[in-house]
């Protein structure tokens, strides 16, 4: 079987995990890939690098519909290196150098790139609409020119082979790579290929009580907030479905008292079927909860509620109306938007998702986190419509 692969190499000290993470949610969030893959494997034969293996998920084992995915990604303006790298110079890592391979053996493409914060610099030889064609691109430069192979009167289809690869060595992706690291690459990642180490689960926020609470520390330094200040000791049950262990490092982190913020409204939200005000709700309107018509069948579907969602025009508030409750899932993860009590449908984005929009949605943006917000908003409208 041809085998088909986009691979990214880099430094294991320059490019965490959470930086591949992310960056590759950011890249994928308007492609609605249900499942994407990303395995990570170190690199035999090139000292202190890795490669990270992406796939959609779709179709294992590659193929047409596969390559063509991973070309229109890799050659995006927000590709998925260009994402890891934005990733990575947020956790700290600016000076990141950061390789790219996109091959296939089904038919020539070998695709080479080498990021840094100052630009690219791309090699490439696949099949052209007219044949064989290789090229050169970087920030001020882009040259593409057919290939002619020198086949001799009455060939072989060895000796067919054997010139084609002579014609297009010098000009391969990892050829490029090869002289830009000092060893051969191609091998190597054939090699880590089909050795995967660990998966890394493709996310915009991880999940987790810890996680939560660091996207809330993140929400108070926005808004210039005291974490904990008026924290409940504890989260009661709401018709005998517990807190979730998240809400629970929520409410302990959140500031729910701040002076100059009272009413604490978040208005003109747009993330998935999140529009309009919001409001977390406090301990006496969760005990209040108790009494809220209907919502009998939102509890026995293990759902918390934990914020009030009303129309948005300003200065509405809680008097809005089309209310709606905004409820967390028993993973602790998944929000929903409930109406009534009784009619509950994906809200799209995470519940970290949801904290990281409003941390982003009251600060001032650099580019990559215009990347990161637009992400954030394309995924949860995939999500809301059942994509």
């Amino acid at each position: 079987m041809a085998t088909t692969f986009a691979a990214l190499i880099f430094r294991p000290a320059e490019i965490p995990d959470r930086a591949l993470s992310q960056g590759f949610a950011v890249a994928l969030g308007g492609w609605g890939v249900a499942s994407p893959r990303l395995f990570i494997a170190p690199l035999p034969g090139v000292p202190g690098y890795s490669a990270a293996f992406y796939s959609s998920g779709e179709a294992a084992g590659g193929g047409d519909d596969e390559l063509d995915h991973l070309s229109e990604l890799f050659e995006d303006e927000l590709s998925p290196p260009v994402a890891v790298l934005d990733a990575a110079a947020e956790l700290g890592h600016p000076g990141a150098t950061l390789f790219a391979l996109v091959f296939s053996e089904d038919v020539v493409h070998d695709d080479g790139w080498c990021f840094e914060a100052s630009g690219f610099v791309r090699h490439f030889v696949r099949e052209g609409e007219e044949g064989l064609e290789a090229g050169v691109e970087a920030p001020d430069r882009s040259d593409v020119v057919e290939l002619d192979v020198d086949l001799p009167e009455g060939a072989t289809a060895a000796e067919e082979r054997d010139a084609t690869d002579r014609a297009i060595r010098p000009h391969r992706g990892s050829t490029f790579l090869a002289a830009e690291l000092g060893a051969p690459v191609l091998g190597a990642l054939m090699g880590a290929l089909f050795a995967p180490e660990r998966r890394v689960a493709v996310r915009l926020v991880e999940p987790g009580p810890g996680s939560i609470a660091d996207e809330v520390a993140r929400l108070n330094r926005v808004l210039r907030r005291d974490s904990g200040r008026g924290a409940p000791a504890s989260s009661p049950p709401v018709r005998g479905v517990a807190p979730p262990a998240t809400y629970t490092a929520f409410a302990r982190a959140y500031d729910w008292a701040d002076p100059a913020d009272p009413e604490d409204l978040y208005r003109e939200l747009a993330i998935g079927a999140i529009e309009g005000t919001l409001r977390f709700l406090r301990e006496d309107e969760l005990l209040g909860h108790e009494r809220e018509p209907g919502w009998e069948a939102a509890a026995a579907r293990q759902l918390y509620p934990i914020a009030r969602l009303s129309g948005s025009a300003l200065g509405g508030g809680a008097a809005a109306p089309h209310r709606a409750i905004v409820a967390l899932g028993a993973d602790g993860e998944q929000l929903w938007v409930v109406r009534g009590g009784t009619s509950a449908a994906p809200a799209g984005p995470t519940f970290g998702e949801l904290l990281r929009y409003l941390s982003l949605g009251w600060s001032r943006r650099s580019d990559a986190e215009e990347d990161l917000i637009g992400a954030l908003m394309l995924r949860a409208r995939l999500r809301s419509l059942g994509g």
